[in-house]
């Protein structure tokens, strides 16, 4: 019995021996036809693009002759020239070259075991595609070092993209001009203008249509040359002076930060240029040039702004008008800190009232109807809380019948000499303007150092 058993087993035994013999020259052949090594190549095209954030992201694909025996990796390198040779040739007619700094690409793409291709992606910049919307551009690469013993067939590729198949109009982020772009913006009679204590400043602002994305700069520039022609164009006045960056403060270059819309770009003409050219017009050529990213919209990168120097000139005319007070200071209106104090144009001065009860006002007289526009009020030395805190300026011609043109309540001096200017708007003139002072910030002194009106045009 024992000796079947033995037998039989040994039967077994020779059979299995056997197959795995057979099975392993079976391996053994596959292994010597697979390690043979293949070619790669580029293949034409690309898959379909994807927009990713500021990019647009293009899949391309490596062939191979056969099936990967091993997993390697191939090397991937721009190859720029090969693109500028084609467009100087003509094979490449009307296309633009992508700039290496244009594109994100990976140095190597990873052929998997038993792949017949491999796929890397390559990356555009989108402002460049914006800028270059209605052409088509190109870029080229070619692959080297393929591993594994593996060959290179071919010389690499040439990718061409058509901007308008990726690109929508209602994509492509603009930049303009927020005000004045594409016209004349004219600055005179209080519009278009910001009145500041050393000149006149005109907000034009910096604005991107479409959704923003990461930060940029742009660049401004003042061209006097286009005044000029539009000045023999007759487009503008003969007695139209053009402004250079020696009269006028801007700055050149400005920064948009990420995910921002808009920033703020203001040209500054001091007064005494102004003052210098009170018979002529002032034109100001301003124009957006060399953005970072994104496009510029051709219609409303440029503005020229017109000033008016006798329509937009301020004058104090504190000193002009018959000055008076409700009461005084104990010492009189000459006093040390008498009521005249107020009208001396020295901040360093002040008027100072005791027992005070919201029951002062100040006023100026005109000899004939004048047209004020703005005051400032300058806070004196010390004691925060004899500082005005609410008030009204009113207007008559009769010094009975008033009427409010201005009124402020809760106003606070955060420092002490800070002046403070109040603008208001009026049609009409007036010979007497006062200002009512209500309650002060609890004291019962009451105290300013400087009142000025000032007249505009």
């Amino acid at each position: 019995m024992k000796r079947s058993i033995i037998y039989r087993l040994s039967i077994v035994l020779t059979a299995i021996l056997a197959f795995q013999a057979c099975q392993d020259e079976a391996l053994e052949t596959f292994d010597l036809e697979s390690n043979s090594p293949g070619s790669v190549s580029s293949a034409a095209g690309f898959g379909e693009p994807r927009k990713d954030g500021e990019r647009l992201v293009m899949p391309l694909t490596v062939r191979l002759s056969a099936a990967a025996a091993k997993a390697f990796q191939v090397e991937i390198q721009l190859n720029p020239d090969t693109v500028a040779q084609l467009v100087a040739g003509g094979q490449l007619e009307g296309v633009v070259p992508v700039p290496v700094e244009q594109l994100t690409v990976p140095t190597t793409v990873l052929i998997p075991f038993g792949a017949d291709s491999g796929v890397f992606e390559v990356a555009i910049n989108l402002g460049f595609l914006e800028r270059n919307y209605g052409k088509q551009v190109a870029f080229a690469y070619r692959l080297v070092n393929p591993g594994k013993g593996n060959t290179l067939e071919g010389d690499g590729a040439v990718i061409t993209l058509n901007t308008e198949t990726v690109l929508q109009p209602d994509e492509i982020r603009y930049l303009s001009l927020t005000n004045g772009g594409g016209t004349v913006l004219e600055a005179r009679n209080r519009q278009n203008y910001q009145v500041q204590s050393g000149g006149l400043n005109v907000p034009l602002g910096i604005s991107l249509a479409g959704v923003p994305g990461r930060a940029f700069t742009v660049e401004a520039k003042i061209n006097p040359d286009t005044i000029a022609s539009l000045v023999e164009a007759g487009i503008l006045p003969e007695n139209t002076i053009p402004l250079d960056m020696t009269q006028v403060t801007m700055d050149t270059v400005r920064r948009i930060g990420s995910n921002i819309s808009s920033a703020p770009l203001d040209v500054f003409v001091q007064w005494s240029v102004i003052e210098q050219h009170m018979d002529k017009l002032l034109a100001v050529a301003v124009t957006l040039t060399n953005p970072s990213n994104h496009v510029l919209d051709e219609q409303k990168k440029s503005a020229i702004i017109l000033i008016y120097p006798e329509h937009v000139l301020e004058v104090d005319v504190t000193g002009e008008a018959t000055y008076s007070v409700s009461r005084d200071n104990g010492d009189g209106p000459e006093g040390g800190e008498g009521s005249l104090k107020l009208v001396d144009n020295d901040t360093g001065s002040k008027f100072l009232v005791g027992d005070y009860r919201a029951d002062l006002w100040v006023q100026l007289v005109y000899d004939a109807p004048t047209k004020l526009g703005a005051y400032t009020l300058t806070s004196a030395n010390d004691a925060p809380d004899r500082d005005p805190k609410d008030w009204e300026l009113l207007g008559s011609n009769d010094g009975e019948n008033w009427v409010t043109l201005d009124a402020r309540t809760g106003e606070v001096f955060t420092e002490r000499f800070q002046t403070k200017r109040y603008e208001f708007n009026t049609a009409e003139l007036y010979t007497h303007y006062r200002i009512q002072f209500g309650v002060n910030n609890g004291s019962n002194l009451w105290q300013l150092g400087e009142w000025r009106v000032i007249r505009v045009p």
